[in-house]
Formats: C-alpha cells, sequence, structure tokens
C-alpha cells in the first residue's frame, strides 16, 4: 500500500487575465493549454538558444519549445517569457516596449499591459522555481481555467493504467468557482495490490479554500489546520 499526494494551488483573476498557480510547470503549461505556443522570448532563464535579438533569446517552432520544456527549468531559477506570433514581430519591438518588457521580468507585473501589439502575444509567463510559483497572464481568460483543469485531470491520468474519464461537472464546475478565492487542490492517490487482487489505484481529491498565498512552503508545511471544502473521490483502476 502506498499513498502518494500532489498539491496544485491557483488563483485566478477574471479582471486581470492573471492566474497565479504552484505545482504546474512549464512542461505542464506546454501540455496543458489550449492555445499552441509556437515563438518565444525568453525574458528570464538560464538556456541559450540558436536565435538572439535585442538581447533575448528566441525559441521559433514546436522543435524548440519541445527541446526547452526537457529541460531542468527548476535549475534556472527565474524563468519568464513572451510568446510572438511572427519572428519579424521581434524585430520590430520599440525602445518603450523593450523596457516594458524588462519591467514585467523583473517585478512580475506589468507596467501597462501584458500584451504587445507589436508581438500580438497570448501569454506572459513569469515564474520562479519551476513548478513552485507561476503569475500568468492570458488574452482569453477561459484558457487559465482550462490550464488548471487539463492538469488536474493530467495529474489522474499519469496515477492510472486505464484512460480517465473527463473530470466530473460537479468538480469541474466547483474548481472553477474555488480557483477564484485561491484554492488548493489536494490529491491523494491510493495503491493497493495484494496476491488475489490486482492492482487497484483510488484518488481522493480535497479542495480548500485558501485564499490569495504568498509563502507556498508556509500553506504545505500547515495543511493540517486546514479544513476541506469538498472531497471527491475517482477510481483509477
Amino acid at each position: 500500500m502506498k499513498d502518494k499526494n500532489i498539491n496544485i494551488y491557483a488563483k485566478i483573476s477574471s479582471e486581470n487575465n492573471e492566474a497565479v498557480f504552484s505545482g504546474i510547470t512549464f512542461a505542464d503549461f506546454i501540455e496543458c493549454t489550449s492555445i499552441q505556443v509556437e515563438n518565444l522570448l525568453l525574458l528570464k532563464s538560464g538556456y541559450f538558444s540558436k536565435k538572439q535579438c535585442h538581447k533575448f533569446e528566441l525559441l521559433e517552432g514546436k522543435d524548440d519549445i519541445a527541446k526547452l520544456a526537457l529541460e531542468n527549468i527548476y535549475h534556472y531559477g527565474d524563468f519568464s517569457f513572451v510568446d510572438y506570433s511572427n519572428p519579424a514581430s521581434v524585430r520590430e519591438l520599440t525602445g518603450n516596449e523593450i523596457a516594458e518588457l524588462l519591467y514585467l521580468a523583473h517585478l512580475l507585473e506589468p507596467l501597462k499591459s501584458p500584451f504587445f501589439d507589436t508581438l500580438q502575444n497570448n501569454y506572459a509567463y513569469l515564474s520562479h522555481d519551476d513548478g513552485w510559483y507561476c503569475k500568468l497572464y492570458c488574452k482569453e481568460q477561459h484558457i487559465l481555467n482550462s490550464i488548471l483543469l487539463n492538469k488536474l485531470h493530467k495529474s489522474l491520468q499519469s496515477e492510472s493504467c486505464d484512460t480517465i474519464p473527463s473530470l466530473s461537472y460537479e468538480l469541474t464546475e466547483k474548481v472553477m468557482e474555488l480557483s477564484k478565492r485561491g484554492l488548493l487542490i489536494q490529491l491523494n492517490v491510493l495503491s493497493q495490490k495484494s496476491k488475489k487482487v490486482k492492482k487497484t489505484n483510488v484518488a481522493s481529491i480535497k479542495l480548500y479554500t485558501v485564499g490569495e498565498v504568498n509563502n507556498m512552503d508556509y500553506l504545505l508545511n500547515n495543511l493540517e489546520n486546514l479544513q476541506s471544502q469538498l472531497s471527491f473521490e475517482v477510481q483509477l483502476g
């Protein structure tokens, strides 16, 4: 018998098209977003690419991004980027836009807007210690919800030998509702195996409303003080 715990934090603000996540890595983001990312302008990282412009490292094409997703992003510490629609657009950045990009990367918030007309970016991704803290801006607010739900589904799927059906309507609605207030999802997978019974996995999903969290260490070290709002159980097979 073995327990496995997965913790995911989300605070989603529809007013600012902004989300703060913990427990979601860059590789998760690439896999879970429904808006395909094809070009990245790295604002902060330790990654050196084949292309640069205005002293920014550039990644162009799915292959380059897939290669980056295999890197140890956590090792970089700070890791931030914006995407862009057209390779030529980076060369057209103005001095003011470059200054705003640097401000965004340094303070993890936009001077004016996280979205730049020249780049036509869908995202501004600002993270520290990959998987531990990520502030994400997205032009289409509903995508922020879908990333969270897709990550939850992916976590369940990774623990099962069988295909997991879509998340239930009730669970989906509660996750979207509570994430507006600051939500901690605690996913506990219990594996059981005996000589007579094949291995079975059951996932217990607990939802906690925790508000805006700036110290994930403190939150995760004091889980015993939290009282779950709701609990769901999913049979993994």
